[in-house]
């Protein structure tokens, strides 16, 4: 394991929250890689599926897919891809975590905790008109509707984190720090997380 500078820092976010903005411009500033669609490729190697079921699957669980995967789950020949995309980007985040890094998102905070890895957990979130309008200039929805489309998405995303964590996305127990980016913006967020880990590389 390389020497440690930093905390691990995990970055959980409600969609639209801007967690690949901030976790761009800390990664820059700390000098330390971070992972987000980088976790699409190399899960993608680990496990055998596409990026495009990646992409699809790596963090979203629909509550239908969910009771498909429960009742199929009772055949013996039955794999669920959701679970064995989740076992590999288990995989693939404590082997990331040997060094400095930032996550993004992939339950990792509970992923480091359960293992016990120190990491400095983050969680970020918005009011639903400013993550509405920040997928809608991103592009982020496509042709749906942004509003129905963030809705989905979030509603995938909790379910997939309760899913495999059992624990609620976003219960504040479970982060150092809750961030709203739609009330302090960005640049205060990123100088906020940058602080502390600092202070933290500091005491270590």
């Amino acid at each position: 394991m390389a020497k440690r500078i930093y905390p691990i820092i995990t970055i959980s976010r409600e969609f639209g929250a801007g967690g690949h903005s901030v976790g761009k411009v800390l990664s820059e500033r700390l000098g330390i890689p971070y992972y987000d669609k980088d976790f699409v490729r190399e899960t993608a190697a680990r496990s055998g599926y596409s990026a495009e079921d990646i992409e699809r699957e790596g963090e979203n669980l629909s509550r239908s897919a969910k009771l498909l995967d429960n009742f199929l789950g009772n055949s013996m020949n039955y794999s669920s891809s959701h679970d064995a995309i989740f076992r590999a980007q288990k995989e693939l985040v404590l082997h990331l975590a040997q060094q400095d890094c930032i996550l993004i998102g992939r339950c990792s905070n509970l992923i480091l905790r359960e293992a016990g890895i120190p990491s400095l957990d983050i969680f970020l979130h918005a009011d639903v008109d400013t993550r509405t309008a920040h997928i809608e200039k991103l592009g982020l929805n496509g042709k749906e509707n942004p509003r129905k489309y963030l809705n989905k998405i979030d509603d995938m995303r909790e379910t997939y984190f309760k899913t495999y964590t059992k624990h609620d996305l976003g219960r504040y127990r479970d982060y150092d720090l809750c961030l709203d980016t739609g009330t302090l913006g960005y640049d205060a967020c990123i100088d906020i997380i940058e602080k502390l880990a600092r202070q933290k590389a500091q005491k270590d």
